[in-house]
Parts: structure tokens; sequence; C-alpha cells
């Protein structure tokens, strides 16, 4: 599992490297957070337990046809984006709106970079 102290400091790190962020979320395999910050009142539970079922279920996607499981994933939405690194500590989500789309590759890559620590 994360270091709270540790991936508290990264991600607010990486609010500061990407503007266009509206939100950073760390959580546990399970979708438990552990840390998050969301510039507008965002459901954290709820984003993360999404989080962990859709990883779930893309890696049963994965087993099916001999590929593995996710290791993350660029997900476009109607107003913006999510952006979710899966790592065996745990899962990392980065929300970002519709000007965010030039910055979703750092994003993923600062997570996955996060996300090896």
């Amino acid at each position: 599992m994360f270091d709270k102290g540790v991936i508290e400091k990264k991600l607010a790190e990486l609010f500061d490297v990407v503007p266009e962020t509206e939100g950073l979320i760390a959580s546990d395999l399970e979708g438990k957070v552990i840390t998050g910050q969301t510039i507008t009142d965002m459901d954290h539970i709820g984003i993360a337990k999404a989080c962990a079922i859709l990883i779930k279920n893309s890696n049963a996607l994965g087993e099916n046809t001999g590929k593995g499981g996710l290791k993350s994933a660029i997900i476009e939405l109607e107003d913006g984006y999510g952006v979710i690194v899966r790592s065996d500590k745990g899962i990392l989500i980065a929300l970002a709106g519709l000007d965010g789309k030039a910055s979703l590759s750092l994003l993923k890559r600062n997570l996955i970079s996060i996300s090896n620590l």
C-alpha cells in the first residue's frame, strides 16, 4: 500500500506541474481512499470504488485475452478525462477537464512514476 505522507506530497507536487488537473486520488486496490484532493467537491470514495471496479473488469478482459491485467487507462468522459494507474501498491487517479486533453500523457507519466515509489 502507498505511504500516505509520501503520496500526499507527490500528488501535491503534481497539481503544481499540471495546472489543468482537477483532482488527484490515491486508493488501495479495493477502492479505499488513502488521500485525495479535488478543486471542487467530488465524491472521492465513489470515484475510487468506480475505478477499482473498472480495473477488476478490465483485468477479466486481460485474462480472457491472455494480455494480462490493466496497468493504466485514459478515459474520455463527456466533460473531461480520467487517468488511472494501477500498481501492486494501489490505484492513482487523476481528473482533468476538457482543457486538460493536452496534458493527459503528462499526468499518466507522472502517475506511473509516483506509483513506483
